[in-house]
């Protein structure tokens, strides 16, 4: 299990926030040493608050739909994660993730409010999205988080790394808990972008087809990648996304 001083002792650079997606699988098993809150969280009271909305969500609004706890990083098999899977990326973008070099990977979650790639994870069903909730009457958990203090927490993992880039992709959905975080609003960090989706294409944007992120992170090209989209915010439908 890893503690918040292995996260302390890796050199990271850059920290990627993405969301969760509908389709899931925990097909694959933990193989090595997972993840815990305490590794990017160091306040006790949103440790706490944490732990204890996850419970509430998972158990008692009935979101939990598995019993199979597997990496958040395999958890998660939508559209664009598919792409990276068959791209090739997704399995080194994973080996780099458990080397525990410069690369730290967090899903925006309805479950999980915020959850770390190699953390534990289990099958749910919840969302941020109020129009996917009623319609396929799940929990709907947005104003659940928003309480809880989800952009809170997205500022203290921040706080945590010396970091060069932070990436954000998601709906509005997911991005508006970023735009609530002080790292957003003024921070000291140069490197921060965000790529808002429009509608329920929250993955969009890490599509392989299109800026591939991934990519650039393995092969150290990021720099190429900040010059392609040198500004701080886009939205879906600019750059031909």
């Amino acid at each position: 299990m890893a503690t918040k001083e292995d996260f302390q002792k890796a050199p990271t650079k850059v920290i990627v926030f993405s969301p969760c997606s509908d389709s899931k699988s925990d097909k694959l098993e933990i193989t090595r040493g997972f993840k815990t809150p305490e590794a990017y969280l160091e306040s006790h009271e949103l440790l706490e608050k944490l732990r204890n909305t996850r419970k509430h969500i998972l158990e008692e609004l009935g979101a939990q739909k598995g019993n199979k706890a597997t990496y958040a990083l395999d958890l998660y098999t939508g559209r664009a994660y598919a792409e990276m899977r068959s791209s090739g990326s997704y399995d080194r973008l994973k080996q780099r993730l458990l080397s525990g070099d410069e690369i730290q990977w967090f899903f925006l979650s309805g479950a999980y409010g915020v959850i770390n790639a190699l953390e534990k994870a289990l099958r749910y069903e919840a969302t941020f999205n109020r129009s996917i909730a009623n319609k396929n009457k799940i929990p709907w958990t947005a104003d659940i988080w928003r309480k809880t203090g989800l952009s809170r927490m997205c500022d203290e993992i921040i706080q945590w790394f010396n970091l060069s880039f932070v990436y954000i992709f998601g709906s509005r959905d997911y991005t508006d808990f970023i735009k609530g975080t002080n790292f957003w609003n003024g921070g000291d960090i140069k490197g921060v972008k965000m790529f808002e989706s429009t509608g329920q294409n929250g993955t969009n944007w890490l599509s392989p087809r299109l800026n591939h992120l991934a990519e650039a992170i393995l092969r150290g090209n990021l720099d190429n990648f900040n010059s392609r989209y040198p500004k701080r915010f886009y939205k879906q439908g600019e750059c031909g996304n």
